[in-house]
């Protein structure tokens, strides 16, 4: 029950006494890799912090100063907004801890510069740096991505249709307001907000316009603002499959389209995959930018006037 209660006091003193940071402090801090910062709390305990931009790592050196015991001792540390540590410590006297930590977790990829806040009871310090980060190939640091794609039959507004099921995984500390298109060879593009809540997996039921039946091939494009912006892609993949059998899905590299709503838009190609003449007879396809229906009954018509003319 002691301890309960310590817990409450320690997490009411951080919210208390924890600042609130926005943007950059000082440009001197900017990218200051390894340099030490001396910080005394309220407690009396000493820390020790120091920041290594390279490695994405803080490392913390927590003291007892005096000859007696400290039972309330702690501190959080923040990067971008987002909590990645906490220590709740009991130090006896003259006692020394040491805590790596790693960042790579809460680091936005969306963001150029960066802020790392290491705050305890009454004090507080930060570190800045300026890194641009390659939102589709970020390298150890993790964000959201497509773990899988599933192509069955579903309902749609009561009605049975293909559907895709898009599994997606955010591993990391932060939360992106990514969004979700996805192109099939019967459909021009289906939009859909796709966050996904820090450490947490979500199923989105894509309808697809593909004929029932068929088999379907296609793409998933997860994104942040603009599917047309590069910086803005987070993961994409390319999948196959058909109603009843299993869908296979390898990943590949992220590319920027027009979407739909906009002229001369992307338009998703599979050979493999493509539409008979009947299929493509039935939904209006063009030929030379004219319909097709039009193209043959044209030449249906041109026939029947050069039988009857001769």
């Amino acid at each position: 029950m002691r301890y309960e209660y310590a817990t409450v006091a320690f997490g009411v003193l951080l919210v208390v006494c924890t600042p609130i940071s926005v943007g950059l402090a000082s440009p001197e801090a900017i990218g200051a890799g390894n340099e030490n910062r001396e910080v005394k709390s309220a407690s009396n305990t000493e820390y020790t912090v120091s920041f290594d931009d390279e490695d994405s790592m803080v490392k913390v050196v927590t003291e007892n100063p005096t000859n007696e015991q400290i039972r309330l001792a702690g501190y959080v540390v923040t990067v971008d907004g987002k909590q990645v540590h906490e220590a709740e410590l009991n130090l006896s006297e003259d006692e020394e801890r040491i805590q790596n930590i790693n960042l790579t977790k809460g680091i936005n990829v969306n963001r150029d510069n960066h802020t790392v806040v290491f705050s305890t009871y009454g004090a507080h310090t930060q570190f800045n740096f300026t890194r641009k980060i390659d939102s589709a190939d970020p390298g150890p640091i993790p964000t959201p991505y497509i773990a899988d794609v599933e192509v069955t039959e579903g309902t749609i507004e009561g009605k049975s249709s293909t559907v895709a099921n898009v599994t997606l995984v955010n591993p990391s500390e932060q939360i992106y307001s990514t969004k979700l298109m996805v192109h099939t060879v019967g459909t021009e593009g289906s939009l859909y907000p796709a966050s996904v809540r820090p450490g947490d997996t979500r199923t989105i039921t894509v309808e697809l316009l593909d004929d029932r039946g068929a088999k379907v091939a296609g793409e998933a494009r997860l994104y942040t603002d603009n599917l047309t912006d590069a910086d803005s892609g987070i993961d994409q993949v390319e999948f196959a499959g058909q109603v009843g059998t299993e869908t296979s899905v390898w990943n590949a590299s992220y590319e920027p389209v027009r979407p739909t709503w906009m002229q001369n838009n992307y338009e998703y190609h599979n050979d493999s995959y493509a539409p008979g003449p009947a299929t493509k007879l039935s939904r209006g396809y063009e030929l030379a930018g004219i319909p097709v229906i039009y193209v043959l009954v044209g030449v249906v018509l041109g026939l029947f006037a050069f039988r009857k003319f001769r």
